[in-house]
């Protein structure tokens, strides 16, 4: 609605009480509590590999922005065919704000019971490089490592490195922001492009190196690439994980 421009203006009487009262409400909303909104980042616990190494599982868990609510996934991950296997992902979440994570975390250990027993995740895993999303000023797109789990080193480091491919999502993310892949490479040799995009990752706007995991033992050249997927959360991006099967 457009207002005459002969409309009344108010006096100078008005003008102060209406500052005034202006100036009581910015007083009172600076002191109420702030809250930026922000995404939450999935912490991940590696569950172990099968005693080959051809078969690997973690979880993921958290709170989930805006809700509150705790949420654990568990993945069960044949190796040599890059998918999910035993009715994985398993999801745990607890619609109460009052409930613990580490009870979404048995609840979905539990229910993953039957297919970490008839894969045989019984092999510990060795977490051998990460970095973490608290750390500050790291390069999150590479991480240098040594393999063999020895001090000092008697192995030359090795250097994973994440780029990100421009790919199209399912239309529903176009409105949300730009989309992308992403491409590794070990010692400068690519080991792993994305051609599409899962609709699992749920709109993804980044990606992070998050850290490198081995079996304790034998095969010694069997290794998984943690892999951070920042995506469209609630109250901004979220981070949730994935993994890439690598051969050293």
């Amino acid at each position: 609605m457009a207002y005459p421009i002969y409309a009344r203006q108010p006096t100078g009487r008005t003008r102060l009480a209406i500052a005034a009262i202006l100036f009581l409400v910015a007083a009172l909303l600076a002191l109420l509590p702030s809250r930026a909104s922000a995404g939450d980042l999935a912490a991940w616990q590696i569950v172990g590999y099968s005693n080959n190494a051809s078969h690997y599982a973690f979880a993921e868990y958290g709170r989930q922005d805006g809700s509150g609510f705790p949420y654990a996934t568990l993945y069960v991950i044949d190796l040599d065919q890059d998918k999910y296997v035993g009715g994985a992902p398993f999801r745990a979440l607890i619609e109460n704000e009052a409930a613990s994570v580490g009870q979404t975390l048995a609840q979905v250990h539990a229910d993953a019971a039957g297919a970490l027993a008839t894969y045989a995740i019984s092999q510990p895993g060795r977490l051998v490089a990460a970095d973490p999303p608290g750390e500050e000023d790291a390069n999150r797109r590479a991480l240098a490592f040594h393999a063999a789990p020895v001090f000092p080193h008697i192995d030359a480091a090795r250097k994973l490195t994440l780029t990100t491919v421009n790919l199209p999502d399912q239309p529903m993310c176009a409105q949300m922001g730009q989309t992308f892949g992403f491409a590794l490479a070990l010692d400068g040799v690519e080991i792993y492009r994305d051609t599409s995009i899962p609709k699992s990752r749920n709109c993804p706007l980044d990606y992070q190196v998050a850290g490198i995991v081995m079996p304790m033992s034998e095969p010694a050249g069997r290794a998984v690439a943690m892999i951070s997927v920042l995506q469209v959360g609630f109250e901004g991006p979220s981070r949730r994980l994935i993994a890439v099967p690598v051969r050293l």
